[in-house]
């Protein structure tokens, strides 16, 4: 499975990368539409370990798609 996922990426990055970025960027639309707070009060722990880990995705799936794009 890792072997083909690298063979893919390394063959087709335009795609790849575009489609990490559009996975990227709907997330982060969707993230923006729930209208969650960013009090650490209103969570408990794990829930809040849960929400920036969401954000750092956001964040790697549109890296990602970036730099795979702009790697061609």
């Amino acid at each position: 499975m890792k072997d083909k996922f690298s063979e893919l990426i390394s063959e087709y990055p335009f795609y790849v990368g575009s489609f990490a970025l559009i996975l990227g960027v709907s997330y982060l639309i969707y993230k923006i539409g729930k209208r969650e707070s960013f009090k650490m009060k209103d969570y408990s722990a794990a829930s809040w370990k849960a929400l920036v880990n969401s954000w750092a995705l956001i964040f790697m799936l549109i890296m990602l798609g970036l730099a795979l794009i702009f790697k061609e």
